[in-house]
């Protein structure tokens, strides 16, 4: 599946915050529920349109906790159905990803499934967190994707390369932020 290639030279766009991004959630939400049922523990915005003010790709990501990950066969066959691909360790070892893409290519939904109390559980919900208590970050990372797409409009790779110090150190931030919380 070339469409799992975190390097493939995909297209992508960025956009200002729109409140809709929360609405859309809510709409995957109801459906993941439907498909998942009570394997879901809980079902996540992350990502960067789950960040008030945050620009972005208008890319719906979605976090699925589960308690252990299986082949989730039935799941599978559902999701695919309902015109989702899908893929395994795609973000970490022990995930599985479904996403979504649109007519011209770009990615409209990403559904990562991650056990509970997993590092990549874990990291996604806090960094959102984080970013939810700390509007300068989100204007810093904002303003860095902005300058990273006029940069490498057509270069999806060096896009994210482009941005990876700035979120290594804004994880660092992060972790430090919600060990103080405890």
């Amino acid at each position: 599946m070339d469409e799992l290639d975190k390097n493939i030279k995909r297209k992508y766009s960025f956009s200002e915050y729109d409140p809709n991004w929360k609405l859309q959630f809510s709409t995957i939400k109801d459906f993941l529920l439907t498909v998942f049922g009570d394997k879901a523990l809980a079902i996540e915005h992350v990502g960067s349109t789950s960040i008030e003010g945050m620009k972005a790709k208008p890319l719906i990501d979605a976090l699925v906790v589960v308690d252990k990950m299986e082949l989730f066969q039935e799941v599978k066959d559902k999701m695919i159905k309902a015109g989702y691909e899908w893929g395994a360790n795609y973000i970490a070892p022990n995930t599985l990803i479904f996403f979504k893409m649109g007519p011209d290519g770009e990615k409209l939904e990403n559904i990562h499934v991650c056990e509970q109390g997993s590092a990549k559980e874990r990291q996604f919900v806090v960094m959102r967190d984080y970013l939810r208590n700390h509007s300068q970050k989100v204007k810093d990372y904002s303003d860095l994707k902005e300058k990273n797409v006029s940069l490498y409009p057509n270069d999806y790779p060096a896009y994210r390369a482009a941005k990876a110090p700035f979120l290594e150190q804004l994880e660092i931030e992060a972790y430090e932020w919600k060990a103080a919380q405890q």
